[in-house]
């Protein structure tokens, strides 16, 4: 049996392992990433721990297994795997990290069947059928953009997530991470020069991770950068 024409993409459309600008952008980012850390009391280093946990930032990049991360984070080169390996792969992940509660708790979460992420892509204004999946899943079948792009919205992940490469995804999640620490270091610096109050220009790209955020930033001002006298501190906005 065949899959319908317009449901599965044709050929291969596998673009270059990986690209020299997210190579270069990867280490960019790791390279402050590990200024901002030594530029920190060391109380306040070891809640880098949580924000780069290997097994979180596996599970939202689906790199894996999570040593693979650790492994990128101390600069190892990325893979050259070929995007035709690796949107399957992504996908698999997903299915097995992104489960469904059963109704009886004690026999665990289980995979998504294939009927009810049909349903679920439909209630989110997509189509796609059961016999697509299946060939997808089952038997490996590309998918096209758009069926891609479904599958990534139903299991609530960015677009991409399928076809990025190990570069692209951890720059894709490391960028938040890296601009909420310069925020935190510069509130910290403005704490400790006797600023108590300051307007931020923008909310977006938010970590994902608030809490750990918050514990850095306590971590940062309980530590001592906070200047303790009333008669120093200045409010300024912006």
């Amino acid at each position: 049996m065949n899959e319908p024409a317009d449901e599965t993409a044709k050929g291969d459309a596998s673009r270059p392992a990986d690209s020299a600008a997210s190579q270069e952008e990867l280490a960019e980012l790791l390279r402050e990433l590990r200024t901002l850390e030594q530029g920190m009391p060391l109380t306040v280093r070891d809640k880098f721990a949580d924000v780069l946990d290997p097994q979180r930032l596996s599970y939202e990049t689906g790199i894996e297994p999570a040593e693979r991360v650790t492994a990128l984070l101390n600069g190892a080169e990325p893979a050259g795997d070929q995007d035709g390996e690796r949107w399957l792969k992504r996908l698999v992940f997903l299915r097995s990290t992104r489960t469904k509660t059963r109704l009886r708790r004690s026999r665990g979460p289980r995979p998504y069947f294939l009927s009810e992420i049909a349903r679920g892509v439909e209630k989110q204004g997509g189509t796609i059928s059961k016999a697509t999946l299946s060939y997808i899943f089952n038997e490996g079948r590309r998918p096209s953009p758009e069926n891609l792009a479904c599958i990534e919205r139903f299991f609530g992940v960015l677009p991409g997530f399928c076809s990025y490469t190990e570069s692209e995804a951890l720059v894709v999640r490391l960028r938040p991470i890296v601009q909420q620490l310069r925020i935190l270091t510069k509130v910290a610096d403005a704490a400790a020069h006797g600023v108590t109050k300051v307007a931020a220009r923008s909310t977006e790209d938010l970590s994902r991770d608030p809490d750990a955020m918050t514990d850095i930033l306590t971590a940062l001002l309980d530590a001592g950068v906070l200047n303790t006298d009333p008669d120093s501190r200045r409010h300024t906005g912006d």
